[in-house]
Protein backbone atom coordinates (compact mmCIF):
# COMPACT_ATOMS: atom_id res chain seq x y z
CA UNK A 1 0.00 0.00 0.00
CA UNK A 2 1.31 3.16 -1.03
CA UNK A 3 2.21 6.07 1.82
CA UNK A 4 -0.31 8.96 2.22
CA UNK A 5 1.96 11.68 1.38
CA UNK A 6 -0.91 13.94 3.27
CA UNK A 7 0.36 11.96 6.55
CA UNK A 8 1.65 14.42 9.17
CA UNK A 9 5.09 11.91 9.44
CA UNK A 10 5.43 11.45 5.59
CA UNK A 11 8.37 13.79 4.52
CA UNK A 12 10.26 12.91 7.38
CA UNK A 13 9.73 8.96 6.54
CA UNK A 14 11.05 9.83 3.07
CA UNK A 15 14.36 11.66 3.95
CA UNK A 16 14.92 9.23 6.46
CA UNK A 17 14.44 6.57 4.11
CA UNK A 18 17.16 8.16 1.68
CA UNK A 19 19.63 8.07 4.85
CA UNK A 20 23.28 6.81 4.24
CA UNK A 21 22.64 4.36 6.93
CA UNK A 22 25.34 3.36 9.56
CA UNK A 23 26.57 0.46 11.24
CA UNK A 24 28.32 -0.87 14.39
CA UNK A 25 31.68 -0.58 15.27
CA UNK A 26 32.20 -4.04 16.43
CA UNK A 27 30.83 -5.19 12.93
CA UNK A 28 33.76 -4.35 11.42
CA UNK A 29 35.71 -6.40 13.89
CA UNK A 30 33.65 -8.93 13.07
CA UNK A 31 33.94 -8.71 9.52
CA UNK A 32 37.57 -7.52 9.08
CA UNK A 33 39.26 -11.14 8.15
CA UNK A 34 36.39 -12.07 5.43
CA UNK A 35 38.85 -15.09 4.86
CA UNK A 36 38.57 -16.80 8.29
CA UNK A 37 34.35 -16.63 7.50
CA UNK A 38 34.47 -18.65 4.37
CA UNK A 39 33.86 -22.13 6.39
CA UNK A 40 31.44 -20.82 8.64
CA UNK A 41 27.87 -21.56 7.65
CA UNK A 42 25.87 -19.54 5.64
CA UNK A 43 23.46 -19.16 8.84
CA UNK A 44 25.71 -18.43 10.96
CA UNK A 45 27.25 -15.98 9.29
CA UNK A 46 24.12 -14.25 8.62
CA UNK A 47 23.88 -14.53 12.40
CA UNK A 48 26.69 -12.19 12.51
CA UNK A 49 25.15 -9.73 10.57
CA UNK A 50 21.88 -9.77 11.96
CA UNK A 51 23.73 -8.64 15.46
CA UNK A 52 23.30 -4.87 13.05
CA UNK A 53 20.34 -3.73 11.95
CA UNK A 54 21.76 -1.00 10.06
CA UNK A 55 24.39 -3.91 8.17
CA UNK A 56 21.66 -6.05 8.10
CA UNK A 57 19.18 -3.17 6.18
CA UNK A 58 22.25 -2.34 3.88
CA UNK A 59 22.45 -5.58 2.35
CA UNK A 60 18.74 -6.41 1.89
CA UNK A 61 18.58 -3.47 0.05
CA UNK A 62 21.44 -3.96 -1.77
CA UNK A 63 20.38 -7.53 -2.45
CA UNK A 64 17.23 -6.08 -3.54
CA UNK A 65 18.38 -3.37 -6.14
CA UNK A 66 17.13 -3.60 -9.27
CA UNK A 67 18.48 -5.59 -11.94
CA UNK A 68 18.22 -6.89 -15.40
CA UNK A 69 16.16 -10.03 -15.44
CA UNK A 70 16.48 -10.63 -11.61
CA UNK A 71 12.65 -10.09 -9.90
CA UNK A 72 12.79 -12.59 -7.23
CA UNK A 73 13.10 -10.62 -3.76
CA UNK A 74 15.46 -11.21 -0.99
CA UNK A 75 13.64 -11.83 2.39
CA UNK A 76 16.23 -13.16 4.98
CA UNK A 77 20.33 -11.46 6.24
CA UNK A 78 21.81 -15.23 5.32
CA UNK A 79 19.74 -15.32 1.93
CA UNK A 80 21.71 -11.72 1.03
CA UNK A 81 24.74 -12.84 1.75
CA UNK A 82 24.18 -15.37 -0.45
CA UNK A 83 23.36 -13.37 -3.36
CA UNK A 84 26.02 -10.89 -2.82
CA UNK A 85 28.73 -12.16 -1.53
CA UNK A 86 31.22 -11.98 1.55
CA UNK A 87 33.05 -9.64 -0.28
CA UNK A 88 30.18 -7.46 -0.59
CA UNK A 89 29.50 -7.79 3.26
CA UNK A 90 32.92 -6.21 3.63
CA UNK A 91 32.63 -3.60 1.01
CA UNK A 92 29.25 -2.30 3.05
CA UNK A 93 31.17 -1.95 6.37
CA UNK A 94 33.14 -0.33 4.74
CA UNK A 95 31.86 2.39 2.77
CA UNK A 96 29.14 2.80 5.59
CA UNK A 97 29.32 5.62 8.45
CA UNK A 98 29.94 4.11 12.14
CA UNK A 99 27.41 4.67 14.59
CA UNK A 100 30.03 5.96 17.02
CA UNK A 101 31.53 8.70 14.60
CA UNK A 102 28.43 10.04 13.69
CA UNK A 103 26.43 10.63 17.29
CA UNK A 104 27.72 12.27 20.37
CA UNK A 105 26.33 9.79 22.53
CA UNK A 106 26.19 5.95 20.51
CA UNK A 107 24.58 4.21 23.27
CA UNK A 108 20.97 4.67 22.74
CA UNK A 109 20.99 3.82 19.25
CA UNK A 110 23.18 0.95 20.30
CA UNK A 111 20.64 -0.28 23.20
CA UNK A 112 18.12 0.02 20.47
CA UNK A 113 19.73 -2.12 17.96
CA UNK A 114 20.25 -4.43 20.93
CA UNK A 115 16.72 -4.70 21.34
CA UNK A 116 15.78 -5.32 17.64
CA UNK A 117 18.36 -8.24 17.81
CA UNK A 118 16.52 -10.10 20.91
CA UNK A 119 13.66 -9.12 18.86
CA UNK A 120 14.66 -11.28 15.87
CA UNK A 121 16.07 -14.18 18.35
CA UNK A 122 12.91 -14.78 20.07
CA UNK A 123 10.63 -14.53 16.67
CA UNK A 124 12.98 -16.88 15.52
CA UNK A 125 12.60 -19.46 18.25
CA UNK A 126 8.76 -19.11 17.81
CA UNK A 127 9.42 -19.68 14.13
CA UNK A 128 11.33 -23.12 15.33
CA UNK A 129 8.92 -24.37 17.21
CA UNK A 130 5.75 -23.59 14.46
CA UNK A 131 8.11 -24.87 12.13
CA UNK A 132 8.11 -21.77 10.30
CA UNK A 133 10.17 -22.77 6.73
CA UNK A 134 11.74 -19.30 6.84
CA UNK A 135 12.57 -18.42 10.20
CA UNK A 136 14.99 -15.71 8.80
CA UNK A 137 12.39 -14.25 6.94
CA UNK A 138 11.08 -13.70 10.39
CA UNK A 139 14.09 -12.33 12.07
CA UNK A 140 14.20 -9.78 9.59
CA UNK A 141 11.19 -8.41 10.40
CA UNK A 142 11.48 -8.49 13.71
CA UNK A 143 15.20 -6.23 13.41
CA UNK A 144 13.45 -3.60 11.25
CA UNK A 145 10.26 -3.62 13.00
CA UNK A 146 11.17 -0.57 15.10
CA UNK A 147 12.97 1.44 12.15
CA UNK A 148 11.63 4.53 12.71
CA UNK A 149 13.25 4.56 16.21
CA UNK A 150 16.31 3.28 15.40
CA UNK A 151 16.46 6.20 12.69
CA UNK A 152 15.28 8.49 15.48
CA UNK A 153 18.39 7.49 17.35
CA UNK A 154 20.32 7.57 14.28
CA UNK A 155 20.00 10.79 13.49
CA UNK A 156 19.73 12.40 16.78
CA UNK A 157 16.80 13.94 16.43
CA UNK A 158 15.97 16.68 18.71
CA UNK A 159 12.71 15.27 19.92
CA UNK A 160 14.21 12.46 20.94
CA UNK A 161 14.91 14.15 24.89
CA UNK A 162 10.90 14.10 25.29
CA UNK A 163 10.04 10.71 23.54
CA UNK A 164 12.67 8.91 26.27
CA UNK A 165 10.86 10.86 28.72
CA UNK A 166 7.47 9.30 27.91
CA UNK A 167 8.65 6.18 27.34
CA UNK A 168 10.12 6.26 30.98
CA UNK A 169 6.76 6.91 32.05
CA UNK A 170 5.88 3.27 30.96
CA UNK A 171 3.87 4.58 27.92
CA UNK A 172 3.13 2.78 25.03
CA UNK A 173 5.02 3.09 22.26
CA UNK A 174 2.79 4.73 19.57
CA UNK A 175 0.88 7.08 22.32
CA UNK A 176 4.38 8.44 23.96
CA UNK A 177 5.81 9.17 20.32
CA UNK A 178 2.28 10.85 19.43
CA UNK A 179 2.73 13.23 22.09
CA UNK A 180 6.23 13.65 21.71
CA UNK A 181 6.25 13.81 17.86
CA UNK A 182 2.53 14.54 16.89
CA UNK A 183 2.63 10.63 14.83
CA UNK A 184 3.60 7.34 15.75
CA UNK A 185 7.09 5.62 15.24
CA UNK A 186 5.13 3.04 14.24
CA UNK A 187 3.84 5.11 11.24
CA UNK A 188 7.42 6.16 10.53
CA UNK A 189 8.59 2.96 10.28
CA UNK A 190 5.97 1.80 7.86
CA UNK A 191 6.54 5.16 5.63
CA UNK A 192 10.06 4.50 5.78
CA UNK A 193 9.98 0.33 4.82
CA UNK A 194 7.52 1.62 2.04
CA UNK A 195 9.71 3.99 0.54
CA UNK A 196 12.64 1.53 0.67
CA UNK A 197 10.25 -1.03 -0.60
CA UNK A 198 11.63 -3.42 2.05
CA UNK A 199 9.79 -7.64 1.94
CA UNK A 200 6.64 -7.57 2.11
CA UNK A 201 6.41 -9.12 5.68
CA UNK A 202 8.97 -6.33 7.01
CA UNK A 203 6.18 -3.90 5.84
CA UNK A 204 3.27 -6.24 6.65
CA UNK A 205 4.06 -6.20 10.44
CA UNK A 206 3.89 -2.30 10.13
CA UNK A 207 0.18 -2.36 9.97
CA UNK A 208 -1.94 -3.36 12.94
CA UNK A 209 -4.86 -5.30 11.33
CA UNK A 210 -2.31 -7.47 9.77
CA UNK A 211 -1.96 -9.02 13.42
CA UNK A 212 -4.57 -11.28 12.04
CA UNK A 213 -2.32 -13.20 9.99
CA UNK A 214 0.08 -15.57 12.30
CA UNK A 215 3.04 -14.76 10.61
CA UNK A 216 2.69 -10.88 11.53
CA UNK A 217 1.15 -11.93 14.96
CA UNK A 218 4.72 -13.48 15.87
CA UNK A 219 7.11 -10.57 15.05
CA UNK A 220 4.44 -7.80 16.19
CA UNK A 221 4.35 -10.06 19.66
CA UNK A 222 8.38 -10.95 19.49
CA UNK A 223 9.09 -7.14 19.38
CA UNK A 224 6.80 -6.19 22.56
CA UNK A 225 8.25 -8.92 24.37
CA UNK A 226 11.84 -7.65 23.60
CA UNK A 227 10.65 -3.98 24.55
CA UNK A 228 9.00 -5.23 27.67
CA UNK A 229 12.43 -6.97 28.78
CA UNK A 230 14.44 -4.01 28.01
CA UNK A 231 12.18 -1.71 30.07
CA UNK A 232 12.24 -4.07 33.09
CA UNK A 233 9.02 -5.61 32.41
CA UNK A 234 7.04 -2.85 33.72
CA UNK A 235 4.94 -1.19 31.05
CA UNK A 236 1.16 -0.23 30.56
CA UNK A 237 0.96 -3.88 28.67
CA UNK A 238 2.17 -5.74 32.05
CA UNK A 239 1.92 -9.31 31.55
CA UNK A 240 -0.36 -9.75 28.18
CA UNK A 241 2.84 -9.79 25.58
CA UNK A 242 3.83 -12.66 27.91
CA UNK A 243 0.85 -14.68 27.47
CA UNK A 244 0.62 -13.98 23.63
CA UNK A 245 3.86 -15.35 23.49
CA UNK A 246 3.25 -18.43 25.58
CA UNK A 247 0.08 -18.58 23.67
CA UNK A 248 1.98 -18.76 20.28
CA UNK A 249 4.56 -21.41 21.71
CA UNK A 250 1.68 -23.85 22.73
CA UNK A 251 2.78 -23.80 26.46
CA UNK A 252 2.15 -22.59 30.06
CA UNK A 253 3.43 -18.90 30.90
CA UNK A 254 5.95 -19.97 33.44
CA UNK A 255 7.69 -22.22 30.67
CA UNK A 256 7.50 -19.13 28.11
CA UNK A 257 9.35 -17.59 30.86
CA UNK A 258 11.82 -20.01 31.34
CA UNK A 259 12.42 -19.77 27.60
CA UNK A 260 12.72 -16.26 27.21
CA UNK A 261 15.32 -16.47 30.09
CA UNK A 262 17.11 -18.84 28.30
CA UNK A 263 17.27 -16.70 25.31
CA UNK A 264 18.38 -13.96 27.16
CA UNK A 265 21.77 -16.05 28.31
CA UNK A 266 22.12 -16.50 24.88
CA UNK A 267 21.71 -13.06 23.66
CA UNK A 268 24.36 -11.47 26.71
CA UNK A 269 27.03 -13.62 25.01
CA UNK A 270 26.66 -10.48 22.14
CA UNK A 271 26.47 -7.89 24.87
CA UNK A 272 29.33 -6.67 24.35
CA UNK A 273 29.00 -5.80 20.57
CA UNK A 274 26.46 -3.43 22.39
CA UNK A 275 28.80 -2.08 24.87
CA UNK A 276 26.17 -2.62 27.42
CA UNK A 277 25.46 -4.36 30.14
CA UNK A 278 23.86 -8.48 30.00
CA UNK A 279 20.50 -8.74 30.65
CA UNK A 280 18.82 -10.28 33.76
CA UNK A 281 16.79 -13.34 32.79
CA UNK A 282 15.11 -12.93 36.15
CA UNK A 283 13.44 -9.75 35.42
CA UNK A 284 11.02 -11.62 33.47
CA UNK A 285 8.97 -12.78 36.57
CA UNK A 286 8.89 -8.71 37.86
CA UNK A 287 5.81 -8.62 35.05
CA UNK A 288 3.86 -10.90 38.01
CA UNK A 289 5.87 -9.40 40.65
CA UNK A 290 5.10 -5.38 40.19
CA UNK A 291 1.88 -3.66 39.28
CA UNK A 292 1.96 -1.07 37.09
CA UNK A 293 0.56 2.70 37.31
CA UNK A 294 -1.25 3.82 33.75
CA UNK A 295 -0.02 7.33 32.36
CA UNK A 296 -2.74 8.88 31.23
CA UNK A 297 -1.38 10.44 27.84
CA UNK A 298 -3.46 12.41 26.01
CA UNK A 299 -3.10 12.84 22.28
CA UNK A 300 -3.74 16.62 21.38
CA UNK A 301 -6.50 16.82 19.35
CA UNK A 302 -5.16 18.79 16.00
CA UNK A 303 -8.04 20.87 14.10
CA UNK A 304 -5.96 21.71 10.83
CA UNK A 305 -6.06 18.06 10.18
CA UNK A 306 -10.00 17.31 11.31
CA UNK A 307 -10.38 20.22 8.76
CA UNK A 308 -8.34 18.90 5.90
CA UNK A 309 -9.19 15.45 6.64
CA UNK A 310 -13.17 16.27 6.63
CA UNK A 311 -12.07 17.74 2.63
CA UNK A 312 -10.39 15.00 1.61
CA UNK A 313 -13.32 12.77 3.25
CA UNK A 314 -15.33 14.87 1.05
CA UNK A 315 -13.78 14.55 -2.17
CA UNK A 316 -12.26 10.55 -1.95
CA UNK A 317 -13.77 8.23 -4.35
CA UNK A 318 -12.45 4.77 -3.60
CA UNK A 319 -13.98 3.03 -0.11
CA UNK A 320 -10.98 1.53 1.44
CA UNK A 321 -9.00 5.18 0.86
CA UNK A 322 -12.09 6.71 2.73
CA UNK A 323 -11.98 4.56 5.49
CA UNK A 324 -8.19 4.62 5.96
CA UNK A 325 -8.25 8.34 6.05
CA UNK A 326 -11.30 8.82 7.97
CA UNK A 327 -9.33 6.01 11.08
CA UNK A 328 -6.59 8.61 10.69
CA UNK A 329 -7.91 12.30 10.79
CA UNK A 330 -9.93 10.40 13.81
CA UNK A 331 -7.18 9.83 15.85
CA UNK A 332 -4.75 12.59 14.36
CA UNK A 333 -7.25 14.85 14.48
CA UNK A 334 -9.91 14.56 17.44
CA UNK A 335 -7.21 13.14 19.87
CA UNK A 336 -8.36 9.64 19.58
CA UNK A 337 -6.06 6.31 21.04
CA UNK A 338 -7.88 3.53 19.36
CA UNK A 339 -9.98 3.99 16.01
CA UNK A 340 -10.96 0.84 14.42
CA UNK A 341 -13.15 -0.15 11.46
CA UNK A 342 -15.34 -3.60 12.23
CA UNK A 343 -16.59 -5.15 9.17
CA UNK A 344 -19.97 -6.73 9.25
CA UNK A 345 -20.08 -9.63 7.76
CA UNK A 346 -21.98 -10.48 4.07
CA UNK A 347 -24.44 -12.39 6.07
CA UNK A 348 -25.24 -9.84 8.67
CA UNK A 349 -24.01 -11.78 11.92
CA UNK A 350 -20.53 -11.14 12.50
CA UNK A 351 -18.47 -8.03 12.85
CA UNK A 352 -14.26 -8.48 12.69
CA UNK A 353 -11.78 -5.95 13.30
CA UNK A 354 -10.65 -5.09 9.73
CA UNK A 355 -8.68 -1.63 9.80
CA UNK A 356 -7.09 -0.24 12.92
CA UNK A 357 -5.00 2.72 14.14
CA UNK A 358 -3.29 2.99 17.48
CA UNK A 359 -3.71 -0.96 18.12
CA UNK A 360 -0.20 -2.25 16.99
CA UNK A 361 0.97 -2.50 20.37
CA UNK A 362 -2.19 -4.55 21.30
CA UNK A 363 -2.14 -7.36 18.71
CA UNK A 364 -5.35 -9.10 20.29
CA UNK A 365 -7.20 -6.40 18.43
CA UNK A 366 -6.72 -7.62 14.95
CA UNK A 367 -8.59 -11.10 16.07
CA UNK A 368 -11.15 -9.10 17.35
CA UNK A 369 -14.74 -10.59 16.49
CA UNK A 370 -18.22 -10.51 17.44
CA UNK A 371 -21.27 -12.35 16.88
CA UNK A 372 -24.34 -9.62 16.15
CA UNK A 373 -26.35 -11.46 18.60
CA UNK A 374 -23.55 -10.89 21.61
CA UNK A 375 -23.38 -7.12 20.89
CA UNK A 376 -26.64 -6.45 23.02
CA UNK A 377 -27.74 -2.72 22.80
CA UNK A 378 -24.70 -1.65 20.77
CA UNK A 379 -26.14 -3.80 17.76
CA UNK A 380 -28.61 -0.56 17.55
CA UNK A 381 -26.04 1.39 16.40
CA UNK A 382 -25.78 -0.84 12.98
CA UNK A 383 -29.32 0.14 12.78
CA UNK A 384 -28.79 3.71 12.93
CA UNK A 385 -27.44 6.25 10.66
CA UNK A 386 -25.98 8.86 13.51
CA UNK A 387 -23.10 8.46 15.81
CA UNK A 388 -23.40 7.24 19.37
CA UNK A 389 -21.49 8.49 22.85
CA UNK A 390 -22.27 5.13 24.35
CA UNK A 391 -21.61 6.81 27.84
CA UNK A 392 -24.43 9.77 26.70
CA UNK A 393 -26.41 7.86 24.88
CA UNK A 394 -26.91 4.66 27.28
CA UNK A 395 -25.99 6.02 30.36
CA UNK A 396 -27.03 2.63 32.65
CA UNK A 397 -25.93 0.30 30.21
CA UNK A 398 -22.50 -1.38 30.53
CA UNK A 399 -20.41 -2.41 27.34
CA UNK A 400 -20.52 -5.82 26.08
CA UNK A 401 -18.65 -8.45 27.69
CA UNK A 402 -16.67 -9.13 24.72
CA UNK A 403 -16.05 -5.27 23.97
CA UNK A 404 -15.57 -4.48 27.31
CA UNK A 405 -13.03 -7.36 27.82
CA UNK A 406 -10.79 -6.07 25.06
CA UNK A 407 -10.94 -2.27 25.70
CA UNK A 408 -11.00 -2.14 29.68
CA UNK A 409 -14.32 -0.82 29.60
CA UNK A 410 -13.66 2.39 28.52
CA UNK A 411 -15.92 5.12 27.08
CA UNK A 412 -16.26 5.25 23.58
CA UNK A 413 -17.91 6.63 20.18
CA UNK A 414 -19.02 4.28 18.06
CA UNK A 415 -21.00 4.88 14.61
CA UNK A 416 -22.18 2.74 11.86
CA UNK A 417 -20.34 2.60 8.59
CA UNK A 418 -23.03 2.83 5.21
CA UNK A 419 -22.25 2.21 1.58
CA UNK A 420 -24.91 3.79 -0.79
CA UNK A 421 -27.83 3.19 1.87
CA UNK A 422 -26.57 -0.29 3.12
CA UNK A 423 -24.24 -0.90 6.42
CA UNK A 424 -21.30 -2.50 5.93
CA UNK A 425 -19.85 -2.22 9.44
CA UNK A 426 -19.39 -0.14 12.86
CA UNK A 427 -16.37 2.59 13.79
CA UNK A 428 -14.89 2.30 17.40
CA UNK A 429 -12.99 5.17 18.94
CA UNK A 430 -11.79 6.22 22.09
CA UNK A 431 -9.23 7.27 24.83
CA UNK A 432 -7.47 4.36 26.76
CA UNK A 433 -7.38 6.07 29.72
CA UNK A 434 -10.48 6.81 31.85
CA UNK A 435 -8.67 9.79 33.27
CA UNK A 436 -8.82 11.57 29.46
CA UNK A 437 -12.67 11.93 29.29
CA UNK A 438 -14.73 12.09 25.44
CA UNK A 439 -16.05 15.32 25.37
CA UNK A 440 -18.74 17.05 23.36
CA UNK A 441 -16.22 18.74 20.88
CA UNK A 442 -14.59 15.90 19.83
CA UNK A 443 -17.98 13.80 19.53
CA UNK A 444 -19.32 16.78 17.15
CA UNK A 445 -16.23 16.26 15.57
CA UNK A 446 -16.39 12.19 15.23
CA UNK A 447 -19.92 13.17 13.74
CA UNK A 448 -18.52 15.66 11.05
CA UNK A 449 -15.86 13.01 9.76
CA UNK A 450 -18.49 10.29 9.69
CA UNK A 451 -20.89 12.73 7.32
CA UNK A 452 -18.66 13.72 4.97
CA UNK A 453 -16.68 9.53 4.98
CA UNK A 454 -20.77 8.54 4.28
CA UNK A 455 -21.95 7.69 0.76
Amino acid sequence: MALDETAPYAGRARSLAETDWPVLGSSEAVFADTDALVNRSLREVGLYAERDPGLALRLILRANAPRPGLKQEVHSVPDAIAMLGLRAVHEEIERAPRVEDILPDPQPYRRRAAQARLAALIVEELGRVRHDSEPGELGLAALLNDLGMLALEMTDAPELAGLRSMLQLRALPDEASYVALGYATDDLSRGMAEHMHLPELVRGTLRAENAAHPRAMEVMVASAVAGQIFHGMDTLREDRDLRLLAELLGEPDKAAADRLGRLMQGFNRDAWLYAMDPLDPAAIARVWREGCSPVPLGLAPRGDIAVSGELALQREPHRGVRLRRLLRACQFGLGLNRVVFAELAHDGDWLHAADLVGTLHEPEFSHFGIGRHDLGAMGAVLEQTDPVWWSRDYPDTPLPGPVAGLTGGVDCLLAPVREHGRCIGMIYADRRSPALALDSRTFDGFARLLAAARR
